[in-house]
């Protein structure tokens, strides 16, 4: 998944949320809801297409026709919930009653639940009117919008927006631990590395590994998997056989350690010491850009237990010439 595909589901689980609570509270006549919309919708505005809009009831209590207004840009919102055409047609009326057409070039309706589709291509007169179909505005059009932006660190603001206004803190009975290890298995089995089919050893060979291969830091090695193995064992244990990980995704998930792992202890001088070290480290990174909590003892452990499954620092098998 790019960065842009991880925003992008980010934004949209999060902004369709909104649409169901919305009609909820309409029906339960709690109309709070609309003017935080307001407020909501003036802030991811300004971030999506650059406005500056304001809160009309800042200017005006008493405000008809729109909600939201970016001088500037000549632009006026109404922000509503209603899609019928009597609605629209009433909000046109006024806008235009008032003379807003003067500061304003063009009118938004917008949405916040679903827009309907009007049979007429334009609402208004002669001195004003409104396209019903470039117009009129739900969370639809503004996804799209969002989808066709190419500034990756804009579409990761609106994300990080959509999070901090709408997203409820996790609640999980389950440890950093246990997380960790699981995004760490869902992180590496998300795909096929390309050094999978190298060469590499298949059959876990602890012995040769540990004793043989690294007798210099074996000792260190060993005693750091014992360690670990007692706060941790059981829980790899648990997540590999009771959660929803496959073994198709664990087999996936050793197939990119082996290439991966090969390559930093490579960079590390074949020291297995400072190898896992780099590996942790790289995944703290990895998984704290995902949002996850991290707890390196879980992590180092989950690594530690790959390498005694020949998954981390792989053997090569020896070609013949």
């Amino acid at each position: 998944m790019t960065k842009k595909q991880e925003y992008m589901t980010a934004i949209i689980t999060l902004l369709t949320r909104i649409p169901p609570v919305v009609t909820a509270s309409n029906k339960l006549n709690l109309t709070d809801v609309n003017t935080f919309s307001e407020d909501f919708y003036e802030q991811l505005l300004n971030l999506v297409y650059g406005y500056r809009l304001k809160n009309e009831n800042e200017f005006d209590p008493n405000a008809a026709a729109i909600d939201l207004r970016d001088t500037g840009n000549k632009v006026a919102i109404q922000v509503t919930s209603t899609s019928s055409l009597k609605k629209t047609q009433k909000t046109v009326e006024k806008f235009i009653e008032h003379g807003l057409f003067k500061k304003f070039k063009r009118l938004i309706i917008l949405n916040i639940v679903k827009k309907s589709k009007h049979k007429e291509c334009s609402i208004g007169d002669d001195q004003f009117s409104i396209d019903t179909e470039k117009d009129i505005w739900d969370i639809n059009d503004i996804l799209r919008d969002i989808k066709y932006l190419t500034d990756i660190e804009k579409i990761k603001s609106i994300r990080d927006f959509l999070r901090k206004e709408l997203q409820d803190e996790p609640v999980s009975t389950l440890p950093n631990e246990v997380n960790t290890i699981l995004a760490m298995i869902e992180m590496l089995s998300n795909e096929s590395h390309p050094h999978a089919g190298n060469g590499f050893i298949e059959d876990p060979d602890p012995d040769n590994k540990i004793n043989k291969r690294f007798s210099d830091h074996s000792e260190y090695l060993k005693n750091r998997y014992y360690d670990l193995y007692i706060e941790y064992g059981k829980i790899l244990g648990t997540i590999k056989e009771e959660s929803d990980i496959g073994g198709q995704a664990l087999r996936r998930a050793g197939t990119y350690l082996k290439g991966y792992s090969d390559e930093v202890l490579t960079n590390s001088g074949g020291d297995p010491k400072v190898a896992l070290g780099v590996l942790v480290d790289n995944f703290k990174v990895h998984l704290s850009n995902l949002g996850f909590s991290f707890d390196s003892c879980a992590a180092e452990f989950y690594i530690v237990d790959q390498l005694i499954q020949c998954n981390v620092f792989p053997l090569r098998k020896v070609s013949n010439g």
